[in-house]
């Protein structure tokens, strides 16, 4: 499913994707469920859980995919921090949050 992201939130059934391209920057928060995201032209690809935000940027493909049960995903406006912080800012930090939580993860079951 190809679309603009107009709604305010989308459940995506277990397996299902939607994908699209923003008109402008959209905050993206995972209200239940988890999913792969996929933002064209970053390095990496993002596993989200209930509770996770990540800022989307637009004019870019976005792809979402539901892992395996249905997910609830809600879109809002970007709202800038008044340090100026940046979209690849917060996003880099989403991504040291998650590379920190599977940190965590592995070495919670190699040494259990």
């Amino acid at each position: 499913m190809t679309n603009n992201f107009a709604k305010p939130s989308y459940t995506i059934p277990s397996g299902n994707t939607v994908s699209g391209t923003l008109e402008q920057a959209r905050r993206i928060e995972i209200a239940c469920g988890r999913v792969w995201l996929t933002i064209a032209g970053e390095e990496h690809d993002f596993w989200l859980s209930a509770g996770d935000t990540v800022n989307l940027p637009a004019n870019r493909l976005i792809v979402i995919e539901s892992d395996q049960q249905a997910s609830l995903i809600e879109l809002s406006d970007v709202v800038e921090a008044t340090t100026g912080s940046s979209m690849h800012q917060h996003t880099s930090l989403n991504v040291a949050n998650y590379l920190q939580k599977l940190s965590q993860k592995l070495r919670d079951q190699v040494f259990a």
